[in-house]
């Protein structure tokens, strides 16, 4: 071979497309790509179709998970996503520190709309779209040790339309309907709860039947003092994002916003305070 074929030769074989990317076959590349590192995921993720959706299968791998820096990489990731502005349907996890099953308890929002009452007939209802009516101070000022001038100028929590999905269930659409059901969730003996069903719902409903079985009269009570308040309740439901088969990540909170709250997961009444008409 004369020295010009040979240097066409390795011309052509230069500019030739070879397909890298698919000279491992793909349980090979699930190997290779566990030990990347999510910010080395993302960037090769750029590379081809073909390698995001091995990027993506490796993410969501309980594998790529069980290592201690992958998984606080993943959830410092997802915090983030407390700067966005959050639309509905919602998915969250309800009690997400005090129930302690392995499954924990997970829905949907798929309808909210909540309204801020004054708790004293001398103040206006306050308008729901300022973000400083939603602040720590004006919705739990009621509570005992406050200054009798911040008891009479606090506010409440009222839903005007809610659809809310507790996985397995059942959707509720009233406030009522919502704590019965994770009452429920609360009794449920593989659910090990930290927090007891009246603390979530205090209704009480006795009834009479008949001989026969049927019913004769019946009376619903409503134990005041005993179970939380709405707005407390609403603390307890947290944005989280499914990322494999694990469990959902909760979202942590990874600022302290304007209104003065500072909690360490992400609640509806911290994104209300911060979001006045996405929920709202």
């Amino acid at each position: 071979m004369s020295d010009t074929s040979g240097a066409r030769a390795c011309a052509r074989a230069r500019n030739a497309h070879i397909p890298w990317d698919k000279e491992l076959p793909p349980e090979l590349w699930i190997i290779v790509l566990r030990h990347m590192t999510l910010m080395q995921l993302r960037l090769l993720k750029t590379v081809s179709h073909s390698m995001a959706n091995r990027c993506r299968r490796v993410l969501r791998s309980s594998e790529w998970r069980k290592w201690a820096a992958n998984d606080y990489a993943m959830e410092q990731e997802v915090a983030t996503q407390a700067a966005k502005n959050y639309t509905l349907p919602l998915r969250v996890s309800f009690f997400e520190e005090e129930l302690h099953g392995t499954a924990g308890c997970f829905g949907t929002v798929h309808r909210l709309k909540l309204k801020l009452v004054s708790t004293s007939l001398e103040v206006p209802d306050p308008d729901p779209l300022v973000p400083s009516n939603w602040s720590w101070s004006k919705l739990y000022a009621n509570r005992q040790g406050a200054s009798p001038h911040l008891r009479e100028s606090a506010y409440r929590i009222e839903v005007v339309d809610m659809l809310i999905e507790v996985n397995g269930r059942g959707l509720c659409g009233s406030e009522y309907a919502l704590r019965r059901v994770l009452a429920d969730v609360c009794n449920d003996p593989d659910a090990h709860a930290s927090i007891k069903a009246g603390e979530v719902c205090g209704t009480n409903i006795s009834q009479v039947t008949n001989e026969d079985g049927s019913p004769d009269w019946g009376e619903v009570l409503d134990e005041e003092g005993n179970q939380m308040s709405l707005g407390d309740l609403l603390m307890h439901i947290s944005p989280v994002t499914c990322v494999g088969t694990d469990r959902p990540i909760p979202h942590r909170v990874t600022h302290q916003n304007e209104q003065g709250r500072d909690c360490y997961l992400l609640d509806l009444i911290h994104i209300c305070s911060n979001y006045p008409g996405v929920i709202t």
